[in-house]
């Protein structure tokens, strides 16, 4: 992104409608982004060994869920949408991302790049279109963590269309939400 960042805001500007400076910040906290999550993961992934009791051996270990679904907002089309799928993908999980419609080509963009930088394109899927995707992604029995962005009304139907386990469903959806209003 870094070697692109004139071309992506240039997207930005064109797609989404975003004045230069905005465009611009946005790639830049997108950087920002993958350059936290790739440090942090260096940070926790060892195991580490929890209390010192005699004759106990804990340790903490952090590992994938499972597939991760990324609904992603028009509002930040680049920064918001890359956190979400760097922290997913940095814990080895894959990714279905769908951006939001108003923003579909610099969510390809994304998901293109990151292919290009190494990330096999078996574990990050770009699914553009409409709210009927994630509804999709959302009842989808192998989808385990979902990450939205968005509106209270569609973040709230997204807890409890998740509160309950669907036929096929191996483990409760954990759900990472930011909503506005």
């Amino acid at each position: 992104i870094r070697q692109r960042r004139e071309s992506v805001a240039a997207w930005e500007i064109f797609e989404c409608g975003k004045p230069w400076r905005e465009a611009d910040a946005d790639v830049a906290e997108a950087i920002d982004f993958l350059q936290f999550y790739a440090e942090e993961w260096l940070r926790l992934a060892a195991p580490k060994r929890l209390g010192h009791e005699p004759g106990e051996l804990n340790h903490r270990l952090f590992g994938p869920r499972g597939v991760t679904a990324v609904i992603a907002p028009w509002n930040f089309p680049l920064a918001i949408p890359t956190g979400m799928v760097a922290a997913a993908l940095v814990t080895g999980n894959p990714v279905n991302f769908k951006p939001s419609e108003r923003s579909s080509l610099v969510g390809h963009l994304l998901v293109e790049i990151l292919i290009e930088a190494g990330v096999p394109k078996e574990i990050l899927c770009c699914l553009p279109g409409g709210p009927e995707i994630g509804q999709a992604l959302v009842r989808h029995p192998d989808v385990v963590t979902i990450a939205f962005t968005g509106s209270k009304d569609v973040g709230l139907g997204i807890l409890k269309e998740t509160a309950v386990l669907a036929p096929g469903q191996r483990m409760v959806k954990r759900v990472i939400a930011e909503m506005g209003g």
